[in-house]
């Protein structure tokens, strides 16, 4: 069986993202643009209906919750929720704003969810098993609120050097501040093939698979499509550097993805590994 992911320490992921909040926020409706591709696969493969009730876990700013909730109609529920207060203050009036039926959020931690056994018929988490303390005790607790014969679905990014933006990014900003290499980044916690059908299989959930997806992107020459990732996965180091030194990084930043051109487009990838289970009946 493949290895667990090491442990990471709470109290610094909750620093983490409780800092990068406002960065998250402003740049949520562009992030949403970019990775808005990813949510099709996703809602498929966690089987979503009609009428359910669904438990969206990291939510962030908001999706995939408002995707679900479009598909699962006005009969349907979804709790959008987030560890993080900031990010459910901006989810809760970005709701409001748009009106969608049955769309709600709340503020949970996925390690130990404010939920009654058996309260949900899906429990979907995109982009947020990676950043739990203990993914086990977050499994476990899917499990738990799920109905029987109900389904969990995780998303989780593949090996950093396969997605370009991540790639990039590490690479150039890390050789402009003089930064060691990257280390064992949360984010790419189960980005080695069977990782996430792994933790699936010790918390108890049953037929599950693990599949991986790749996207090719091709945005235009001269768009900064790399800037939210930049702010929020180097938003410490950026703060040290004077006006002429910010610069002086961006001007790298454009001539290294700038290899990525051809006729005009950037051509990038993103590699993604989707884990779905079921819970026993």
């Amino acid at each position: 069986m493949t290895n667990a992911p090491a442990p990471i320490d709470g109290a610094e992921t909750r620093a983490y993202w409780t800092g990068r909040a406002r960065i998250w926020t402003r740049w949520a409706l562009e992030i949403e643009r970019m990775t808005g591709r990813f949510n099709a696969p996703f809602i498929e493969a966690a089987d979503v209906g009609a009428g359910m009730r669904v438990l969206d876990l990291a939510s962030g700013a908001g999706q995939p919750a408002l995707s679900i909730a479009r598909e699962i109609g006005e009969d349907g529920q979804v709790i959008a929720t987030d560890t993080v207060r900031e990010m459910v203050s901006y989810m809760r009036g970005r709701f409001r704003s748009l009106g969608v039926p049955g769309l709600s959020c709340e503020r949970a931690d996925m390690e130990a969810l404010p939920y009654e056994d058996e309260a949900f018929d899906r429990v979907t988490c995109r982009f947020g098993i990676m950043f739990a303390p203990d993914p086990n005790a977050a499994l476990r607790e899917a499990l738990r609120v799920l109905k029987p014969g109900g389904r969990g679905a995780w998303m989780v990014w593949g090996p950093l050097e396969d997605t370009t933006v991540f790639a990039v990014l590490h690479r150039e900003v890390r050789a402009f501040l003089d930064l060691p290499p990257a280390p064992a980044l949360p984010q790419f916690r189960f980005g080695e093939a069977g990782l996430l059908a792994g933790a699936l299989d010790r918390a108890g959930f049953a037929a599950v698979e693990e599949r991986e997806f790749r996207f090719d992107g091709a945005p235009p020459a001269g768009v900064d499509f790399w800037r939210p990732n930049l702010e929020m996965a180097f938003a410490d180091e950026l703060g040290t550097l004077d006006c002429d030194r910010r610069d002086a990084l961006v001007a790298r930043l454009y001539k290294a993805f700038d290899a990525h051109l051809v006729d005009g487009r950037y051509r990038i990838q993103a590699h993604i590994r989707i884990g779905t289970g079921d819970k026993p009946a």
